[in-house]
């Protein structure tokens, strides 16, 4: 029986060989031993497949930007399999671009700035030991410490998001947290409104995106290219020495022989090119799978550690 994060597998999905190999190295330094490598989305999602069989559901280091897909492709996918799953993605985009954003709304549980610093992976894995020992939590375990505990991993969280995930009705809660109050520990902000699950009204949901023509997950962000000349739209990937895939002419001129068609995507099931990405919500307690106008929603205070 797993006791601690560091007798978790690890999954690392990353295209190269020398980030893989310091992941390696630092996480082998705070005593993980269980590894597992991909260099493709495809091929990661698989062995996430075979771990999940195994009844082992691994921690994920996934890179953002992969051969095949994007981090948003195959956080979509992991969630539908195991929507507990703890991804961790590594990037050398800024916290705030819109594209890290979209991947921590999806249930990312945190993000790596590159280049990768030890310190840094070293307080996500302390991060992830205090919230497995506050749910594996004994019965003389002190719930005002676990509740600070789990506001302080948060920027902010919910009332309801902490009673839930410390399995806390709300009646024993809420004392709790007029005293931390009292006491100046944390901040109440504003009220924050939720969407909850229409089946059992959990506040814990994923977000889940699909390609509107198969319904599947496994696409990737591209940028396309149409040729003006034969009418062929395709991924700028396609367009081999600057060789229309269909024609086979040299595209020369941006804006006379073609256009450049940005923030695309492109499913590998289908080959279909989208722009607009649909989405459903998936609940993390009882798995329903519901769209936006069947959500409920629930509104709760807001807490963060006060400074």
């Amino acid at each position: 029986m797993v006791t601690s994060v560091r007798d978790r597998d690890f999954l690392i999905i990353e295209d190269s060989p020398a980030v893989s190999l310091l992941l390696k190295e630092f996480l082998t330094k705070l005593g993980i031993t269980k590894f597992h490598f991909s260099n493709f989305g495809k091929s990661g999602i698989e062995i996430f497949k075979e771990l999940v069989e195994l009844d082992s559901v691994p921690i994920i280091l996934l890179d953002y930007n992969l051969p095949d897909m994007n981090a948003f492709s195959v956080m979509t996918q992991m969630v539908n399999i195991r929507p507990d799953v703890k991804v961790i993605i590594e990037t050398a985009l800024d916290k705030d671009d819109q594209k890290i954003k979209d991947v921590i709304a999806q249930g990312a549980y945190q993000y790596i700035p590159k280049p990768i610093r030890f310190e840094t992976l070293k307080e996500i894995i302390e991060t992830l030991e205090a919230e497995e020992s506050i749910f594996n939590k004994s019965n003389n375990t002190n719930q005002i410490d676990e509740i600070e505990k789990i506001i302080n991993s948060n920027t902010r969280i919910s009332f309801a998001k902490i009673s839930e995930f410390l399995n806390i009705d709300k009646e024993e809660f809420a004392p709790i947290i007029s005293r931390l109050k009292a006491e100046k520990k944390i901040l109440q902000v504003n009220d924050v409104r939720e969407i909850a699950c229409h089946n059992c009204n959990s506040v814990k949901v994923a977000q889940v995106f699909y390609c509107p023509t198969c319904n599947g997950s496994n696409f990737k962000q591209n940028n396309l290219i149409e040729h003006y000349n034969c009418g062929n739209v395709s991924a700028a990937s396609s367009y081999v020495d600057d060789n229309c895939p269909k024609c086979r002419k040299e595209i020369k001129i941006l804006g006379s022989d073609y256009r450049v068609l940005e923030n695309f995507y492109t499913c590998n099931d289908c080959n279909e090119n989208f722009q607009d990405v649909p989405s459903s919500f998936l609940c993390l307690r009882c798995n329903a799978q519901f769209s936006i106008d069947k959500a409920k929603w629930n509104t709760s205070p807001c807490y963060q550690i006060a400074k």
